[in-house]
């Protein structure tokens, strides 16, 4: 017969594995699109939580002009994005709708500045996605790393109308292995 002691050490040691993975689960929220409350849900915490920080995230709630909301990665920098800008001017040779989405505000004096020199941006005052949208798609640079690609058609949901620009933009970051995404949604006013 075994001993009290033996058996109770037995059991420890084949039930604590058991133990440890029914504790390692985490709460997070759901998201939910109705009005009802998120209900709390186990995770598994096996992901990697760099990669979990390193995703750009869009905010899904309704934006008011000068917002934005998302943010992009570049190199595994994650950098919010709040504000959201617009206006007219030259670029590759054609007149096109600039948006920047940036981290922090652009005053109102330097923004006229910001949208033909992009001055605040190369300078690295502020951090943001600089987008050139022209007829037949659009430019995105992204600062202050530099990085820029060209896409067509245009921008998701994309609309001007009375001078207030709207749309979202999402890449993954599959062509560069990660290295750069973004997930950003934005309204913004054209400046004059």
């Amino acid at each position: 017969m075994f001993h009290k002691s033996t058996l109770r050490t037995g059991l420890l040691l084949l039930f604590t594995p058991f133990l440890f993975a029914s504790c390692t689960g985490k709460l997070s929220t759901q998201s939910n699109n109705s009005n009802q409350a998120a209900a709390p849900r186990a995770t598994d915490t096996t992901k990697s939580t760099v990669t979990e920080t390193a995703k750009p995230q869009t905010d899904a709630g309704p934006l008011k002009v000068g917002e934005a909301s998302g943010s992009y990665t570049a190199k595994g920098e994650t950098v919010t994005l709040k504000y959201a800008y617009a206006g007219r001017a030259e670029r590759f040779g054609e007149e096109s709708v600039v948006i920047l989405l940036t981290d922090k505000e652009i005053p109102a004096d330097a923004l006229a500045d910001e949208i033909k020199n992009h001055t605040m941006l190369n300078d690295g005052k502020i951090r943001g996605l600089e987008y050139a949208i022209m007829k037949d798609g659009y430019w995105v640079r992204y600062h202050p790393s530099q990085y820029q690609e060209s896409k067509s058609p245009a921008l998701k949901d994309y609309s001007v109308e009375n001078d207030i620009v709207k749309g979202s933009d999402e890449e993954k970051g599959d062509f560069t292995d990660g290295k750069y995404s973004r997930s950003v949604k934005f309204v913004a006013a054209i400046s004059k």
